[in-house]
């Protein structure tokens, strides 16, 4: 009966994790959930992308902890933006390129299929899941594009401000 209880509970907060993505008002990263979003879990993250498409990563600039909020968006930003590859361009190659800097962290994540289907469209060809995150990194002070790219392929760039002696 216990473990019916976890089980409940975790299936509730994800539909309200779910829910809320659909344009409600995104709750905070619950660590009850399981490890919290880093990108110190980057290698993870992309391995499990990269057994159905290639994805290479690389860093540039000098990496060093951000402060929490930062760290949790920029992984998120990757999160969705593989999703995305993973869904709209299966089986092409993804880079996923990170830079730091004196003011905070870039992040692009460049696929080389077609670009959303025309079902996936919204604004400047951003779904609900890339809205979500650009509020994210606005909220945070940054910024986050996403579009297709001329002559084929999609691509997701954040900025997020992290100066340096704001890292933990």
């Amino acid at each position: 009966m216990e473990r019916f209880a976890q089980w409940r509970g975790m299936v509730l907060a994800r539909g309200h994790q779910l829910l809320g993505g659909l344009g409600g008002a995104q709750e905070p990263d619950d660590p009850a959930d399981g490890p919290t979003p880093s990108l110190n879990r980057l290698d993870a993250l992309v391995e499990g992308f990269a057994a159905g498409q290639p994805v290479r990563w690389t860093v540039a600039g000098q990496p060093r902890p951000l402060p929490g909020p930062v760290d949790v968006v920029a992984y998120r930003i990757i999160e969705e933006a593989l999703t995305n590859a993973d869904r709209h361009a299966p089986g092409a190659a993804v880079g996923v390129r990170l830079r730091y800097d004196a003011k905070g962290i870039t992040i692009e994540v460049r696929d080389e299929g077609g670009g959303p289907t025309p079902s996936g469209g919204g604004a400047q060809g951003a779904g609900r899941g890339l809205l979500g995150v650009r509020r994210r990194a606005e909220r945070l002070g940054g910024t986050l594009s996403a579009g297709p790219r001329a002559g084929g392929g999609f691509t997701v760039r954040a900025v997020l401000p992290a100066p340096e002696e704001m890292a933990e």
